[in-house]
């Protein structure tokens, strides 16, 4: 009666013991300096610094080096409309510099406005524009070449354009100064550079297309996997310690150990991401009140189902620095293989096969459907995704289990 009025007494409490466990692990996270900037810290000047690296690269971006050898008014008039080109840079060399640049490879192209280009302009005969270049002048020299070369042109045709106005109007016998017409018709034609007849508008549907919101989902998987198994490493040293011994000699059931050390790890995740998409949506704009609410639920699916990871690895490994080693390991090959920061998804053959067994590619898959592309919860794509994301929570609870049994550590 004694022995069983004990029992009685210790499951009445069995819903606070693990949580009790759980929150001596979250305090231990809170208190640990180095763990927070690795789990908060630098996952945000990860992002910072992948945004200034490799977005904002819509917008073409080049240099075009010029050498000016004519000093007349069409010449200046062609610098000025290269100058008005977005996203393009006018340095002005001179012939020898851009000679000693060519051959010393500083700079792959040089535009060369010859001394006779208004002469040759005005008098009707055709210009030339040189265009030097070390090899094929590069992708961006090509580029800038063919907008030094597109101007000339229209600045050509303008004139053309005036010399024909000038000459029919001599004929109708209605002569006007080469001066007046020249002014009157560069009037019109800049009027119509201003206020076009067609107007290109381009837009994104269905889709929000910038660098942090596709670099943002493959980071915060990244490094909640790599957190969640690191904590592997702690229940290791804690079980060479025998400071799990000492739990099991408390009224602590292994199985409520268990539970309290995957709350503890659930707990630290959840707040990773509430952090991370919190913060970083509010810096950046990436949410609505809606589509934050839409995320979050999601990567917490996500967080629930690799929680049990770092139990699987615990239950595996036999020492602190095989849990490490396991850990980076299974994180960097998730990360890379799943498609944190590059589209897997049209992976052929094996590689299929290997991408889609790892975690990070189903999270990243779902945040980017929800994110990138304005998708719901309730559409057919995320749902695969969450119940593939259950499937991994089950089997690592399952590895976690047989292998702290085998161990003795759980019934």
């Amino acid at each position: 009666m004694e022995t069983r009025a004990r029992r009685r007494s210790g499951s009445s409490g069995i819903g606070v013991r693990p949580l009790a466990l759980a929150g001596k692990e979250l305090k231990t996270f809170f208190t640990d300096i180095q763990m927070l900037f690795f789990s908060l810290g630098l996952p945000l000047v990860l992002l910072v610094l992948m945004v200034a690296s490799f977005g904002g690269q819509e917008q073409f971006r080049a240099t075009a080096y010029v050498v000016n050898l004519d000093r007349g008014p069409v010449g200046t008039e062609l610098l000025a409309r290269l100058e008005n080109v977005p996203g393009l840079t006018v340095e002005l060399l001179d012939e020898a510099t851009a000679a000693r640049r060519l051959d010393h490879s500083q700079i792959l192209s040089a535009i060369v406005i010859p001394p006779s280009f208004t002469e040759d302009v005005s008098s009707g005969r055709t210009p030339e524009l040189i265009v030097r270049r070390r090899g094929t002048g590069g992708d961006e020299g090509q580029i800038v070449a063919s907008y030094a070369i597109g101007i000339a042109r229209e600045v050509t045709g303008e004139h053309l354009v005036a010399s024909e106005v000038a000459r029919a109007l001599a004929a109708m016998g209605s002569p006007v100064a080469r001066d007046t017409v020249d002014a009157r018709v560069t009037s019109l034609l800049a009027e119509s550079r201003v206020n076009p007849p067609v107007v290109v508008e381009e837009k994104a549907v269905g889709a929000r297309i910038d660098p942090v919101s596709v670099y943002l989902p493959g980071l915060v998987t990244m490094f909640t996997l790599f957190a969640l198994t690191l904590s592997s490493v702690a229940i290791v040293e804690e079980r060479k310690k025998g400071t799990l011994e000492r739990l099991m000699t408390t009224r602590l059931t292994r199985g409520e150990m268990l539970a309290g050390l995957w709350l503890g790890a659930l707990g630290r995740g959840l707040f990773q991401i509430l952090f991370l998409f919190t913060l970083a949506g509010s810096i950046f704009r990436l949410f609505t009140l809606v589509s934050l609410a839409r995320t979050l639920a999601f990567a917490f699916v996500a967080v629930l189902s690799v929680a049990g990871m770092g139990l699987a690895i615990a239950a595996i490994a036999r020492t602190g620095e095989q849990a490490n080693w396991i850990s980076v390991f299974l994180t960097m090959v998730m990360t890379v293989v799943g498609g944190s920061f590059f589209d897997m998804s049209g992976a052929r053959g094996i590689l299929a096969i290997i991408t889609r067994l790892t975690y990070n590619f189903w999270a990243n898959d779902g945040l980017r459907r929800l994110i990138v592309r304005g998708g719901l919860l309730s559409s057919p794509a995320i749902i695969k995704d969450l119940a593939v994301l259950a499937v991994f929570g089950a089997i690592s609870w399952l590895v976690a289990l047989v292998f702290f049994r085998i161990r003795g550590d759980a019934r």
